[in-house]
């Protein structure tokens, strides 16, 4: 009888199997741009059900349809980046999908029409990616200024008088999240404070943003987060790229790409910018200018050997960035206040990779940098002045265990840090040598995944310590992903640089003994895409609590002095974030995010929160386009609640300021017009013309005890008109 079930049992499944659709397609890798080789043996599966399968020798797959759409299938390799290619119903062909190799480091999506920003589903890590498109939305000018049509990272000035924006991740400065270039290190140290106007827009191909706990295999340092930015490869860029940019305050500005196919092996970019701000502005006419006179240049040239086995990029880059602020005319002293910023940074990067064709789940990478950055500036009559060389290596081995749904990271590195500093009359400086060892366990099923890290470092003035990581990842329906994350960082502060605002301020500096910065970040986040009245949506949510156990703590309650100390007690930063992403029409889209921050630290005066720093801000950006993307109208707003300021009651009574700042809405706008070879564009930025009143406390006596430029919660810049041109050309 049980024979007869069993026949009976596979009959009825041979009929379903006969009688349903098949999806078929192909996944493969382009070799050298130009040839498609066959990937066997990857996975390919309907995300949350139970239908999966593998390719074939030839790379090609057949899968049963899925019960009902939209269904997003999901291809993975070890080896290579997952690709989630959601369907609206049965294509009339077979699919075509392309996978990208991780030592690439770069990502594919097969979608419609592209979004500009998205949240990958697929990924235990909540990474948000954001494309050139999204960039081309801020025409000016680098990555800092690039961020101001995100929801997730917030822009900000970091005084009166130096023009310099500065970002923030979960309510926190910068310097908490570990800032990358293609997974080597890019801000960190001397570079905190100017280091991401070093970075042209125009440069980057893409940006991913990792909210909370990262990897381990990047390092130690990331508390609130991670910023990668894929910086553009010479194998698939124009052969010639030109964006020219100006605007009514007489910033100028030019970057020119040239890419280069030398054969099927070997192939090189150079990337050149050049920028200019010359004419003086000062339109509250407080003696200071509103901007920064300022020129950069800045060199980057890199290389690209791909082969079957072995593949390696390498390069250089130089920066050379002079920075004048300050008065223009003489108040009450025979003596103008000036500040002044030279900066010259040298970079030298090698990364390698050794693939394994009949075992593509395997590879071994090796990268390093070396790199050499020069800080001379003054503020007046103080004067800091610094030099780091610093050179890092990461080792990476990854395989399998048992199958393709265990896979295994581990390595070593080693950070190597030299400072030399001098403020005024004090010369310190210190030497880091930090090597460390790691290991990263990663597992994917259909709903679920998780990735386990963990590793241990030495630091030579510290000793030991230890960074766990994990994430974890769930999948309820097919376009929705539930994660939580948990993670410990490490890093060693640099004040004087860090907080460079408070020189441009008469505030007397007092520097205590300081030890490594500890934190632990816990979140969770809930993602889900989804269809109302016939309107794709993508609603997002996430929340992250910091914990310090130890902070080097800004103090500046008291309006005469700033004090750097150790935390003694609790300092602690909640961060929730709500996100809605509405196709509207398949031209016309609409992104609005509500962030709520509650960041609180123990002064020695007693618990506070975190000045200089919104509780609530709102976030809103249209995007329109016609057809093949002809015309492109962009209008970003975002809505700042009041902040905390830092106490001025001491001062007399003209150079007081009220205990918390205006709530104030910004806005940018932008048109761009695209022909064959070219586009056009033209923007705005702060259209409501909104700026902070006398955003300098006694600007009239810039060498008295109350003088400060340093306590700014606002835009310093009235309204700016600016337009550009953007060339792209490919040989036929």
């Amino acid at each position: 009888m049980k024979k007869y079930i069993i026949i009976i049992v596979c009959m009825l499944l041979f009929a379903v199997v006969g009688f349903s659709q098949n999806l078929t397609g192909n996944v493969f890798e382009m070799h050298n741009g130009e040839h498609k080789m066959p990937i066997p043996g990857a996975n390919v599966y309907w995300l949350n059900a139970d239908k999966g399968t593998v390719t074939q020798a030839d790379g090609t797959f057949e899968i049963a349809v899925p019960d009902t759409y939209p269904a997003t299938l999901v291809v993975s390799f070890v080896g290579y980046q997952s690709d989630s290619t959601t369907l609206k119903s049965m294509p009339n062909k077979p699919l075509q999908i392309e996978l990208k190799s991780n030592v690439d480091l770069k990502e594919f999506e097969v979608v419609e029409k592209e979004a500009t920003t998205k949240i990958d589903i697929v990924n235990p890590l909540l990474v948000e990616k954001l494309n050139k498109k999204e960039f081309e939305k801020a025409a000016c000018c680098n990555i800092s200024e690039s961020f101001e049509t995100n929801a997730t990272v917030d822009v900000n000035f970091t005084d009166a008088v130096s023009g310099t924006k500065k970002i923030q991740m979960l309510g926190l400065d910068g310097i908490y999240t570990q800032i990358q270039a293609e997974n080597l290190p890019l801000i960190r140290g001397l570079s905190a404070a100017y280091g991401l106007t070093f970075v042209p827009g125009t440069w980057a191909e893409s940006i991913q943003i990792i909210k909370g706990a990262g990897s381990v295999v990047n390092g130690y340092e990331s508390i609130t987060g991670q910023i990668n930015i894929e910086m553009l490869k010479p194998d698939d860029s124009e052969n010639l790229f030109v964006n020219v940019y100006g605007n009514e305050k007489g910033r100028v500005e030019l970057n020119i790409h040239g890419a280069q196919k030398l054969n099927e092996k070997w192939s090189t970019m150079s990337l050149a910018h050049v920028s200019n701000q010359s004419i003086e502005w000062d339109m509250n006419d407080d003696s200071f200018l509103d901007m920064p006179i300022k020129t950069q240049y800045n060199f980057f040239n890199r290389w690209k050997y791909r082969g079957k086995k072995f593949m390696s990029q390498f390069g250089f880059r130089g920066v050379y960035d002079e920075l004048e602020a300050g008065q223009n005319r003489i108040t009450n002293e025979n003596r103008l206040f000036k500040i002044g910023v030279t900066t010259k940074q040298f970079e030298v990067f090698n990364k390698n990779g050794f693939l394994f064709p009949e075992k593509k789940y395997k590879s071994i990478g090796i990268i390093q940098n070396f790199k050499y950055h020069s800080h001379q500036s003054n503020y007046g009559d103080k004067k800091f002045n610094a030099e780091q060389t610093s050179w890092y290596f990461n080792s990476i081995y990854q395989t399998i265990i048992g199958n393709t749904n265990n896979t295994i990271k581990f390595g070593g590195s080693m950070q190597y840090d030299l400072y030399d500093k001098n403020y005024n009359d004090s010369l310190f400086g210190r030497e880091e040598v930090v090597p460390g060892a790691f290991a990263e366990y990663t597992y994917t099923g259909n709903k679920s995944a998780l990735v386990l890290g963990a590793r241990g470092d030495y630091h030579n003035m510290y000793g030991a310590f230890f960074t766990p990581r994990l994430h974890y990842k769930y999948n309820f329906t097919q376009l929705s992903a539930w994660r939580f994350s948990v993670g410990r960082g490490f890093r060693t502060a640099n004040p004087f640089i860090e907080s460079a605002s408070v020189m441009a301020s008469s505030r007397n500096v007092v520097t205590e003994e300081l030890n490594p910065e500890i934190a632990w970040n816990y979140g969770t986040s809930l993602t889900h895409n989804f269809e109302l009245f016939k309107k794709e949506m993508t609603f997002s949510t996430d929340y992250y609590y910091t914990d310090f156990e130890n902070q080097v703590v800004i103090d500046m309650e008291n309006p005469n002095e700033v004090v750097f100390y150790n935390l003694d007690g609790k300092s602690f930063s909640h961060s929730l974030q709500v996100e809605l992403h509405v196709r509207i029409t398949e031209q016309l889209e609409l992104r609005t995010a509500y962030k709520f921050y509650d960041i609180q630290t123990d002064y020695k005066s007693g618990r506070k929160t975190k000045p200089l720093v919104p509780t609530n801000r709102a976030f809103m950006n249209i995007a329109y386009a016609t057809n093949f993307d002809k015309w492109k109208f962009d209008l970003t707003g975002q809505w700042f609640g009041t902040s905390r300021l830092p106490s001025t009651e001491t001062n007399p009574a003209d150079y007081q300021i009220p205990s918390r700042s205006l709530s104030y809405f910004m806005f940018n706008g932008q048109v761009t017009r695209a022909f064959k070879h070219f586009e056009v564009y033209v923007g705005l930025e702060n259209l409501t013309n909104f700026t902070q009143d006398n955003p300098i406390i006694a600007a009239n006596d810039p060498f008295g005890s109350n003088f400060d430029a340093s306590l700014i919660w606002g835009s310093i810049n009235g309204r700016i008109t600016y337009a550009g041109i953007r060339y792209k050309f490919n040989k036929l």
